[in-house]
């Protein structure tokens, strides 16, 4: 945006993206330094390819409605099929324990362009990148989540049928690219991307 300048926004989360406490932000441009790649985007032969047809990615981030401690029978050890993402849905954290009430996905893995594991600034994270449609429905989501009394403030971040984490939002974010942050290692960050593009 012309005039303004565009910082991050992050939201720190007390749940678990695969491992670790895991940080929520965005931004306009990817880092403030060149980051080192870890690894590209897979595509369907599983390399990056300039041009190539990726299969859509699971991911879907949905404005959290309520959160209850599941009861038993409520969560089963096989996660159900990731749900459609104009409906709302009730689907059980990774670990069993919460069970979600979330509204409609805001952004879903049809507007992912690419995800990498970086190391920037010796913190490793996991860069989603957004098409055009995808910033603006992010910035619109974290937006209006943030004005939300608790629990509605989180955005929960869907794949594979279980909610792998559920941010709180402290600030809106401006742009195209979600960071995922609090990983111990790099080889962490390339296990959750290899979690949501397989």
């Amino acid at each position: 945006m012309r005039g303004r300048s565009r910082r991050p926004a992050t939201a720190f989360v007390v749940p678990t993206f695969l491992l670790g406490t895991v940080a929520l932000s965005g931004c306009s441009v990817s880092t403030t330094s060149t980051p080192s790649s870890v690894s590209a985007t897979p595509t369907a032969a599983g390399t990056s390819t300039p041009g190539a047809s990726a299969p859509e990615l699971d991911l879907q981030l949905r404005p959290v409605l309520d959160i209850a401690n599941a009861q038993a029978g409520q969560c089963g050890e096989t996660p159900p099929p990731t749900p459609d993402p104009t409906a709302p849905a009730q689907l059980c954290s990774q670990d069993r324990i919460l069970l979600y009430s979330l509204g409609p996905a805001g952004v879903t893995g049809a507007r992912v362009t690419s995800v990498e594991a970086t190391i920037t600034s010796r913190t490793p994270q996991v860069q989603v990148k957004l098409d055009a449609q995808g910033g603006a429905s992010l910035t619109r989501l974290t937006a209006e989540g943030m004005l939300e009394p608790t629990p509605r403030n989180r955005l929960a971040i869907v794949s594979h049928g279980r909610v792998q984490s559920a941010p709180t939002i402290t600030e809106a974010i401006d742009g195209a690219v979600l960071v995922i942050t609090g990983f111990p290692t790099v080889e962490d960050a390339q296990r959750a991307v290899d979690f949501l593009v397989g």
